[in-house]
């Protein structure tokens, strides 16, 4: 992105700036200018990786197509069933709603599965799922080569680092979820969209890691829910709860606008820093639909990744009084660790707006009235 672009593009009208940068051309190398990404704050959700592809890198993916996408896929139907079959019998042995959610003498009786203890049985086929043969798949199907890990907690004297009931990480890529499960210290639930929960295995597995489903759209009850699985936690040790306060994905050069979520419970947090280093494929997922991103993820000869685990952060006696300071403060540090700017204008729908401009879904003058219109329901 070129910092030297005068701010005085935002002066001009919208009719204006249409003919002067021709905003409307159906060419990507036009509507992804750096003139137009600016005017659009859409910095964030650049790919970062147009560099076209030497011949070299031509050739090694045209080998990889030929000879190890093949076993890539065969690998990722195998492994996908190692991961998902543990946890499938782990539950059926746990029966979670017929010892507890039905059992009227049970004290967890009519209570939300993801609030309900798991017994170490139960945890082991989680574990064995979503942790050890996840990791293999990372490495062997999405080719995950360079994987590092820094851990930069505070340890008790038995080695033992300080966690938290709630884990907020920066969200860049699918693969973060997978990253998270395998190299937590415990596999950890997640904030999941409602319609998670509705896809065959997946929406299976996501239960039984205790998820909270929400729906952005009813927005209500939340922030209780989070709560209430936090308080769990410090009570009856069930697993700390991932949170993406950014909503979405970004493109791992900037942090977006962090929701309040995962500060109005008040609890202590557990940043993690989640860093996807490139030369071509940026694996950071931003402007590519599913398709289009996996094909370019499996054809990497190799893919890095840095883990990075803060420490456990509190909020002080102000930030309970504004939320804001909590969630400000937080950002701050990520950003810092990260070596990224924060870009607080931009958010989840923002990013659906303009990627719909990128593949030249809408017009230019159709995403500024979009845009002018989040403006003013924001206010």
């Amino acid at each position: 992105m070129n910092d030297e672009i005068d701010d005085s593009i935002f002066e001009l009208s919208t009719e204006e700036f249409v003919k002067k940068y021709d905003a409307n051309s159906l060419d990507p190398a036009v509507r992804n200018s750096d003139v137009i990404t600016k005017r659009l704050r859409g910095e964030a959700f650049r790919k970062l990786d147009y560099k076209k592809y030497p011949l070299h890198k031509k050739i090694g993916v045209v080998l990889v197509c030929i000879f190890i996408l093949p076993l890539r896929l065969l690998s990722f139907l195998i492994l996908f069933f190692c991961c998902t079959i543990p946890v499938f019998i782990s539950e059926f042995f746990e029966n979670t709603k017929g010892k507890y959610i039905d059992n009227k003498e049970s004290e967890y009786y009519q209570m939300d599965y993801d609030l309900i203890p798991k017994s170490e049985k139960g945890q082991m086929g989680i574990r064995i799922g979503m942790q050890f043969f996840a990791g293999i798949a990372l490495r062997l199907v999405f080719a995950f080569t360079s994987i590092n890990i820094h851990d930069k907690r505070i340890k008790d004297k038995d080695g033992k680092p300080e966690t938290a009931p709630i884990i907020v990480s920066n969200h860049s890529s699918l693969m973060d979820i997978l990253f998270l499960t395998t190299f937590y210290d415990v596999v950890p639930s997640f904030v999941a969209l409602e319609w998670i929960g509705e896809i065959p295995f997946v929406g299976y597995v996501a239960k039984a890691m205790q998820s909270v489903f929400v729906n952005p759209s009813k927005g209500k009850g939340i922030t209780k829910k989070i709560i209430e699985h936090a308080e769990q936690w410090e009570v009856k040790g069930i697993p700390p709860i991932v949170i993406f306060p950014e909503g979405t994905t970004s493109n791992g050069k900037y942090l977006i606008e962090f929701k309040n979520g995962a500060f109005y419970p008040l609890k202590p947090i557990q940043p993690v820093l989640i860093h996807y280093k490139f030369k071509y494929f940026n694996p950071c997922w931003v402007e590519l639909n599913a398709p289009q991103y996996f094909t370019y993820l499996l054809t990497q000869w190799s893919n890095a990744v840095e883990i990075t685990f803060l420490p456990v952060v509190r909020p002080t006696e102000e930030e309970k009084k504004d939320v804001t300071k909590y969630r400000d403060r937080l950002q701050e540090i990520m950003a810092r660790e990260l070596e990224t700017t924060c870009i607080n204008t931009s958010n989840r729908h923002q990013k659906m707006i303009y990627k719909e401009y990128i593949n030249n879904i809408c017009t230019f003058e159709e995403c500024e009235k979009r845009y002018a219109e989040l403006e003013a329901k924001s206010k």
